[in-house]
């Protein structure tokens, strides 16, 4: 009986999909073409309607955003795959009241970081150049998001009082603006935090934080990358766009 339930809900769900991006394509006359462009987004505007969308209960919203070059059945699994990651979110946490933290790109995906209370969830994706969806929505697993929040608890104990909230700078170094002072690598970030800087504030952490606290700290600045927030401090040494690996 479970198994009969299953697939008759599994039927429902696929008709459900094929029912929507008919309608979509059906009424999409005034909209995008195929010879058409799309306009081009920002990554944080691309994660303002991708979490509107998760959060609406039109959720084919997000069909105007995926690239319109891609063809009707890697839309189809695009779509499918994003009702997958909103429904995986929904069982764990209130989607209504998720948040958006930031959006970065990594080598060659996206990452859409999202947020309520203290859990964390991070969805990968790829995007074209003008940061439409053309690559499957996958919802990473909860190992990350479990680092993720065991990284901002030990932020706000060890590092807030000189690098100030979502790490913009204070006493501290700016940690989000892409300007690097003594960090070349994923590897120096983890270094520095280990063992501290000679000549600077920066001690070592290696005798308060184990090896997991420090890649969970590591990872929760990563995620911060580029995230625009008012007042940051002025930067300071090069700027250079480091592809972090701590995600794989």
């Amino acid at each position: 009986m479970l198994i009969l339930t299953n697939t008759t809900q599994m039927r429902q769900n696929n008709l459900y999909i094929t029912l929507i991006l008919i309608l979509f394509l059906f009424f999409s006359n005034k909209g995008i073409s195929q010879n058409e462009s799309q306009e081009n987004l920002t990554l944080y505007s691309l994660g303002e309607i991708f979490v509107t969308a998760l959060k609406s209960n039109q959720p084919e919203k997000i069909l105007e955003h995926i690239d319109v070059n891609i063809n009707i059945d890697d839309k189809t699994n695009i779509f499918k795959t994003f009702l997958q990651v909103k429904e995986n979110i929904a069982n764990i946490t209130n989607i209504s009241t998720l948040n958006l933290i930031n959006v970065i790109k990594n080598n060659d995906f996206t990452y859409i970081i999202l947020k309520n209370g203290d859990k964390f969830f991070i969805v990968k994706t790829k995007t074209s150049n003008k940061n439409h969806i053309n690559g499957q929505v996958k919802l990473l697993n909860s190992k990350v998001n479990e680092l993720l929040t065991k990284g901002e608890k030990v932020y706000k104990k060890y590092c807030y009082s000189c690098h100030n909230k979502y790490a913009k700078g204070s006493i501290g170094s700016n940690l989000i603006d892409n300007y690097w002072k003594h960090i070349s690598s994923e590897k120096d970030l983890i270094d520095i935090i280990t063992n501290g800087k000679k000549g600077t504030m920066m001690i070592a952490y290696k005798d308060y934080l184990n090896p997991e606290e420090i890649k969970a700290v590591a990872l929760y600045i990563e995620i911060l990358q580029g995230k625009k927030v008012k007042n940051e401090k002025k930067p300071e040494g090069e700027k250079k766009n480091i592809n972090f690996n701590i995600f794989n």
